[in-house]
């Protein structure tokens, strides 16, 4: 089988290394002239000065542990990282760089993909499957009316903020109260005359580190479920004695949400201390943009800046060289619906993530290979149309991902994590452990106990699993000895409508329960 990639990020990585490794025939196309994707310096996809926000511990590929020794990586180790993955695996001999792919259709029973170097030669080539990992965080967003010409004010986007350094003696006001938004904040606190910064609502922030240990690992991934039965405020309870400076900080700003939603967590160190300190200063949404460049507010006032940074989310990205593809379309956020032999494998243009480290594309490149080569299927063609129109109609109504719980169940759809059915033992020492990649490789899984999973109930998250599972798949169990007579009677116990599937459903959404893939 002949298999196209289109994208050399970490996605498009993972999907040329699990290609090679099920025997397929791949060539992968990257427009840039170096690897890596929004972690490529040079690419443009992200400010400078960023660092990963998942751990050394939870960010690497399962098969490629990191060789830097930050605990959080900077862009440029992160690419590092990448490359080493890359000459590791022999993948680069499959890369083309410089090399766009500008239209892919299918005629016949392939198809047909069009790409375009530099100096504008174009090629087709045939291919038998797709894979289009070009990423989501290119086109960022702007208000629909800006400054006028002439207008006495600099307005920019997150990727094209370059540092502190020219804006000093300047009023900046930065819009958007997401990471990128609080990240440029905090940097430019000391140097700027005055950074205003605007935030719709707030939102959970915690440092990288809490209470010496690394904010992914406070929880496996079963406890990442359970400790949504814990109250909120019973939560930040718990953070109070692992971080008490910072949530009393935090609590002094009036920027801690007080009602809120334990798995959302926005990760940055600097912007609670920054506020604190009176470097940055909250302000009302922003809501437009004055014909003389001043800003107006939510709430009616006005102010006047020398520069705006927009840190306003991203576009959805531009698929308009996929001929016929809607997003719409698209059976589980992956999969075409009318051929799945063409596959995105980029995070769903209806989230915001949290943990989208190398481990989730990963499991998603490995869901989209089994299929390809028959190791995994999909429903049927009605099936796939009738989950698009089910949840793929509204897709400018942002949602929760859990990258950690996607994870595991991308794993289990592709074959790659234990099938609790078969070898309980398996499945339940990787989700009742840390997010550690190296426990997603078949037979490897360690049992490493997370920072407070000892606070939650996870005995009652394993007999909801098995509750889930059929009588006689839990009485084959007891036979062989995988679960006691405690665990059978416990499981038998579970009110219904509490089971809970294997893939671990996860509230999606602030206001109410709404499982994975909803």
């Amino acid at each position: 089988m002949r298999t196209v990639v289109i994208g050399a990020g970490p996605a498009g990585l993972t999907c040329v290394r699990q290609a090679l490794a099920a025997g397929l025939d791949v060539r992968c196309h990257e427009k840039r002239a170096d690897l890596g994707g929004i972690w490529n310096p040079a690419g443009g996809g992200a400010y400078p000065g960023v660092r990963m926000q998942s751990s050394r511990m939870s960010m690497p590929f399962s098969d490629h542990p990191p060789g830097f020794a930050a605990a959080f990586p900077t862009q440029q180790e992160v690419q590092e990282y990448l490359r080493s993955y890359a000459a590791r695996f022999g993948l680069l001999d499959a890369v083309s760089f410089g090399s766009e792919v500008v239209r892919v259709a299918k005629a016949g029973s392939s198809w047909q993909v069009t790409s375009r170097t530099a100096d504008g030669r174009e090629h087709t080539e045939a291919a038998d499957s797709v894979l289009v990992a070009n990423g989501e965080l290119w086109q960022p967003r702007r208000p629909r009316d800006l400054p006028p010409p002439g207008a006495p004010v600099r307005v920019l986007t997150a990727p094209e903020y370059l540092g502190p350094a020219a804006f000093a003696g300047q009023r900046v006001l930065v819009v958007g109260g997401g990471v990128s938004g609080a990240d440029i904040a905090a940097d430019l606190g000391p140097a700027a005359l005055r950074v205003d910064w605007s935030v719709r609502r707030h939102q959970l922030f915690l440092p990288r580190l809490a209470g010496g240990a690394y904010n992914d690992a406070l929880f496996s991934y079963a406890g990442r479920v359970a400790v949504e039965d814990v109250p909120y405020p019973v939560y930040l309870d718990w953070l109070a004695e692992l971080l008490p400076e910072y949530m009393a900080m935090y609590r002094s700003t009036g920027l801690l949400p007080e009602a809120g939603f334990h798995g959302a967590v926005h990760v940055n160190d600097r912007i609670v201390a920054r506020v604190h300190a009176g470097d940055v200063h909250p302000v009302p949404a922003f809501s437009r943009f004055a014909e003389d460049g001043s800003v107006e507010f939510a709430d009616g006032s006005r102010r006047t800046y020398d520069a705006v940074v927009l840190c306003l989310g991203y576009e959805m990205p531009d698929y308009g060289f996929l001929e016929g593809l809607r997003r719409e379309d698209l059976y589980e956020h992956h999969f075409w619906r009318h051929d799945p032999s063409l596959a995105v494998v980029n995070t769903p243009v209806d989230t915001e993530a949290f943990g989208t480290a190398c481990p989730y594309f990963e499991a998603v490149a490995g869901w989209v290979v089994a299929v390809a080569t028959g190791k995994a299927t999909l429903p049927d063609a009605a099936a796939r149309a009738d989950w698009c129109e089910r949840h793929m109609g509204a897709l400018h109504e942002r949602r929760y991902l859990d990258c950690w719980l996607e994870t595991v169940r991308l794993g289990l759809l592709s074959g790659s994590l234990p099938d609790p059915a078969v070898d309980f033992a398996a499945y339940w020492t990787v989700v009742s452990s840390q997010v550690a990649p190296g426990n997603l490789g078949p037979g490897r899984a360690t049992p490493i106990p997370a920072v407070l999973d000892d606070r939650l109930d996870l005995a009652g998250v394993r007999h909801r699993i098995l509750a889930a599972l059929p009588p006689h798949t839990r009485e084959r169990l007891l036979a062989e000895a995988v679960i006691g007579p405690e665990d059978l009677a416990a499981a038998a116990a579970v009110p219904a409508g509490r089971e809970l599937a294997p893939w671990l459903p996860y509230r999606q959404r602030e206001h109410g329960p709404e499982g994975a893939g909803a």
